[in-house]
């Protein structure tokens, strides 16, 4: 009988809003994916109409797929369309390299590592 690897349950995307410094910042952790890029993009709305700059953080988002990506690039055209900027913050080693692999490490205001 061969042995089956356990799956290892997904890591679940959390976003958390700390405004004690005075430009809202949303703290991203997990992973942002298909399934959580509703999630996302409703948090940055929110802010769109009341904040010339959101800082995203993103030390502790581990994973982003195609749609996390898109979703993070279509809020950054909506913040700048608004104007407001939506800046990137301290991305994971994961992200940081998916940034850099599809050149978009350079269109975002802020990318601390």
């Amino acid at each position: 009988m061969a042995a089956h690897p356990v799956p290892l349950p997904p890591e679940i995307f959390s976003i958390h809003l700390d405004r004690s410094s005075g430009d809202p910042v949303l703290k991203c952790s997990g992973r942002l994916t298909y399934e959580s890029s509703e999630l996302f993009r409703s948090e940055v709305k929110k802010l769109l109409s009341e904040h010339k700059n959101i800082h995203v953080d993103l030390s502790d988002l581990h994973f982003m797929d195609s749609s996390g990506l898109g979703t993070i690039l279509s809020c950054y055209v909506s913040a700048k369309s608004a104007g407001c900027e939506l800046m990137l913050e301290n991305p994971s080693k994961n992200v940081r390299d998916l940034l850099k692999m599809t050149h978009l490490a350079s269109v975002f205001e802020s990318y601390g590592e």
